[in-house]
């Protein structure tokens, strides 16, 4: 794809999440295993596109997943209705999360691109504001070589760098191609987590 057609659909996909998303990559190639983790209500599967999804999902306080592969060994999950703090997250096994929540333009702002490991937040894997800066996790620096967080608080450009180290560790990045195809979207019934 050429870089005017990948910064054309970056700004149209931005059009469409500057009111926010919350975004999880999973270290598995097991989707209906991790969608039971959430559980799902099985019966609500559903086929669909993201074109699709944005006219299925009516926001809160629905609770859903839209689940799919990233690369090999990985899956990502868009999650809806749920904090970054849900039992869910902490529900995932032993294997890498990572997690991105931006609130939206008017909400809350862009939280951390945090890193899970069986249940428990090891830290955060945020490029430093500038080279050689400080990082949580300081293993994942290769990753985030080039790239650098906005110190005047960009949020496109911080949402687009954190997706970029994403794709750096998944091995895939969210390109046109990578947002054509049907994934799965799952409703997580009202009660599931009261158990």
């Amino acid at each position: 794809m050429g870089k005017a057609n990948t910064q054309s659909h970056q700004q149209s996909l931005w059009h469409h999440w500057a009111v926010g998303f919350h975004a999880l990559w999973v270290e598995s190639d097991d989707p209906e295993e991790l969608s039971s983790r959430f559980r799902v209500d099985p019966g609500s599967r559903l086929e669909c596109d993201v074109t699709m999804l944005a006219g299925r999902y009516k926001g809160p306080p629905a609770k859903g997943i839209w689940i799919g592969p990233q690369a090999p060994g990985w899956t990502h999950l868009l999650v809806f209705g749920l904090s970054s703090t849900h039992p869910a997250i902490g529900n995932l096994g032993k294997r890498r999360a990572f997690q991105i929540k931006f609130w939206g333009e008017v909400g809350e702002g862009l939280e951390p691109l945090y890193l899970h490991y069986d249940g428990e937040l090891l830290g955060d894997v945020n490029p430093p504001y500038e080279e050689g800066g400080h990082m949580s996790l300081p293993d994942y620096r290769p990753f985030t070589e080039g790239l650098a967080l906005d110190p005047d608080g960009d949020l496109e450009h911080d949402v687009h760098t954190l997706w970029c180290v994403v794709g750096r560790i998944t091995g895939r990045f969210a390109d046109r191609e990578w947002w054509t195809p049907a994934r799965t979207f799952y409703s997580i019934p009202a009660g599931a987590w009261e158990r």
